[in-house]
């Protein structure tokens, strides 16, 4: 199976309260690209409103089970990793996304893609770069 590269995916060194606000700041940062609000969120991944509320609360003790994650990264329609902060940049950054949730998303969609349509994706992204080089 081939590695993710995260840079230490293990979270060596970071605070368990630093990474749980990464985490919910991952998540709203999601919850804003898909216009949901918790309540929605709550309905959408079958968790109990009150649940979901005290899970995202910042100074809080209460935590996310796996079966919530799997459930809320469903109801967002990402990949379960988008969920998390996995290299230092971000969480430098206090765990927020790299790109938006929609360019996430049709990054999963790519890799998941057939290999003649990557390149030639990859192909026409060239193209366009090298004409954007002869513009400037």
């Amino acid at each position: 199976m081939a590695e993710i590269e995260t840079e230490g995916f293990e979270f060596f060194g970071v605070e368990e309260q630093v990474f749980r606000k990464m985490v919910i700041e991952r998540m709203e940062a999601l919850m804003v690209q898909t216009q949901l609000s918790k309540n929605s969120l709550a309905k959408k991944a079958g968790i109990g409103r009150s649940a979901l509320y005290e899970k995202m609360d910042r100074e809080g003790k209460s935590h996310f089970t796996i079966l919530d994650f799997f459930r809320i990264a469903k109801a967002l329609d990402v990949s379960l990793l988008q969920l998390f902060p996995m290299t230092n940049l971000e969480r430098l950054h206090g765990g927020q996304l790299p790109l938006s949730a929609s360019t996430l998303k049709f990054l999963d969609i790519m890799l998941a893609a057939p290999k003649e349509d990557v390149e030639y994706l990859s192909e026409f992204y060239r193209t366009l770069k090298k004409r954007d080089e002869q513009k400037a």
